[in-house]
């Protein structure tokens, strides 16, 4: 997960100083406080549940980030930020119908926006893909923690025209009769990588994270066959958006 590329799209220098490593009883019920706090202010409605689904998560993933860089936003105000706010506001994008319910999410890392989604949207199911077999674990552990498993499935490797068959066969997904959504959030070199992905059939919508430059340089190589369904200011930095795309049907 490329965590300076959002900060910098935001305007925000990433020069930040030395950071304090995780600590559990400091920084948990600091981060809580301030999700729930911020959940309030921008209006995101998740139960108690949800909402420490989300705890739960952040805590799995500041002590794995002990070990092992899984972000270098772990502190409990800019993770809230510029991680679980970044994704949860984007949900009224999502209500736009006729949109899969079954998603993609390539390079998840430490579980954005793939695992945030899949508390905040139980309807929904998702194959979360990464490259990296350390963060892989981390996600099936996390899968594993947060009782998902029915509905969240781990694939180790990258995604592309050529492997989505195998990678979706693999995590149980009937491709000759199901349809995906795919999910990107902090891809490198995003506005290239990602128009590719969109040529395979099997992906019929599409959310992705962006700074606005990014976004629109993917827009300008988005084929006829793709439709921009939303483009949404995101509250994180006045350069954050999340567009959604949806495959035409004529």
């Amino acid at each position: 997960m490329a965590d300076e590329t959002h900060v910098a799209s935001a305007g925000v220098s990433p020069e930040r100083p030395q950071r304090l490593p995780f600590v559990a009883d400091r920084d948990v019920p600091l981060f809580q406080a301030q999700l729930t706090v911020a959940l309030a202010n921008h209006g995101i409605t998740l139960d108690a549940a949800q909402v420490m689904a989300l705890v739960t998560h952040y805590h799995l993933l500041g002590g794995a980030n002990n070990q092992f860089n899984l972000t270098r936003l772990i502190a409990p105000a800019e993770a809230v930020r510029w991680h679980y706010l970044d994704i949860l506001a984007a949900l009224p994008c999502f209500t736009v119908p006729d949109l899969p319910d079954r998603w993609v999410d390539i390079g998840s890392g430490g579980g954005f926006p793939g695992l945030v989604l899949a508390v905040a949207r139980p309807d929904w199911q998702f194959i979360l893909t990464e490259r990296r077999a350390k963060k892989a674990a981390f996600l099936r552990h996390c899968v594993a923690e947060l009782d998902l498993g029915k509905r969240v499935q781990v694939f180790t490797g990258d995604i592309e025209p050529g492997t989505v068959v195998r990678a979706l066969n693999s995590c149980g997904a009937d491709v000759s009769r199901e349809t995906f959504g795919i999910l990107a959030r902090a891809v490198e070199d995003g506005p290239r990588r990602l128009p590719r992905l969109l040529g395979i059939p099997l992906f019929v919508g599409a959310a992705f994270w962006f700074g606005q430059e990014d976004a629109q340089a993917l827009a300008s190589r988005l084929s006829p066959a793709w439709e921009l369904r939303q483009h949404h200011l995101l509250p994180t930095g006045d350069r954050r958006v999340v567009i959604l795309l949806t495959r035409r049907t004529n």
